[in-house]
């Protein structure tokens, strides 16, 4: 009998994404992935969101990817006044020494500082360098960034439209932060 279960169940297993894939029905958009991790050393709970494609190829940028987070104290969660915002770049090529980077937020231009972190050969068999810059970003300019019409990233001269499925990625990591996990 508890063989019978098993086959039962593993039939079951097997054959529904064979089933669920004939549905006529689109898929729903995709929930944003939140990783939560904590550092016992240093008491501090990290929230980010998992890496979202903005862009594909264009001009000299293979890609462009964005994951920001915050932190936090403990295990509590907290409002955060500062959201580190990630980019992730490959150029097809040699990266930009002077490289400038601004967020256009409904038409507003907004700078921010960044570090910077050279990625060698991301794309394996080609010499192309990747980059991480992370932004500093107030949690204000985050809630304008989630609220926006047109939210833009321009990287010298080149722009890149975030969508509304990203901009929807930007918002579940803000009720993240709001409703306190």
């Amino acid at each position: 009998m508890k063989s019978l279960w098993s086959l039962l169940i593993l039939a079951v297993v097997t054959t529904t994404p064979l089933y669920s894939g004939q549905n006529s029905r689109p898929a729903a958009p995709q929930a944003a992935k939140i990783e939560t991790s904590y550092n016992n050393s240093k008491d501090r709970t990290t929230v980010r969101l998992a890496p979202v494609q903005i862009s594909g190829e264009k001009d000299k940028y293979y890609s462009l990817h964005m994951s920001p987070s915050f932190s936090f104290p403990g295990h509590k969660p907290a409002t955060p006044s500062i959201v580190d915002f990630e980019l992730q770049t490959v150029v097809k090529g040699r990266l930009s020494t002077d490289l400038y980077v601004v967020f256009i937020i409904d038409g507003e231009t907004v700078f921010l500082s960044s570090n910077r972190w050279a990625i060698k050969r991301p794309v394996p068999g080609r010499v192309w360098m990747g980059e991480r810059l992370v932004f500093r970003m107030p949690y204000e300019t985050f809630v304008k960034i989630t609220n926006a019409r047109e939210f833009q990233i321009e990287f010298d001269g080149v722009k890149f439209s975030v969508g509304e499925t990203q901009k929807r990625a930007l918002r579940e990591l803000l009720n993240y932060m709001e409703a306190g996990g």
